[in-house]
């Protein structure tokens, strides 16, 4: 798995753990909002074991990443669509690394958590994907 950094890998395998189980919907959306502890601490509140009432939550100032995984959360649970291709290749928006974490997002909306581990390839250097 491709994750943010070391804490949003940990978050995430956490929760993961406590919401076993879960639609790809629920995991894609989980791991989106756990890969930024100022938005997992404004939206944890509204998810439970099996549901996110996305719709509770507001966060506020937030970064261009953490804002991006937001959204595309949003959208993943409520089939909206505010998050466009372009937004994601925008260099201004995403860094590389933060583009690599929301492909991740979107294997394991496809294909499920187990698909999407085997589907990315761990690069040599110890799991760490250098900035481009």
């Amino acid at each position: 798995m491709i994750f943010r950094d070391d804490r949003h890998g940990v978050l995430f395998e956490k929760e993961i753990r406590l919401h076993g189980g879960c639609s790809k919907k629920f995991t894609a959306a989980l791991f989106l909002l756990t890969a930024d502890c100022r938005l997992w601490l404004q939206v944890e509140e509204c998810v439970g074991l099996k549901h996110i009432d996305i719709s509770k939550a507001q966060p506020r100032h937030l970064s261009n990443m953490a804002y991006v995984c937001f959204a595309l959360a949003k959208d993943i649970l409520t089939g909206s669509k505010t998050v466009v291709l372009a937004d994601l290749a925008d260099r201004g928006i995403l860094s590389p690394r933060n583009f690599m974490v929301v492909s991740t997002a979107m294997l394991i909306r496809g294909y499920g958590l187990g698909a999407a581990d085997q589907i990315i390839m761990k690069p040599k250097n110890g799991g760490r994907l250098n900035e481009l």
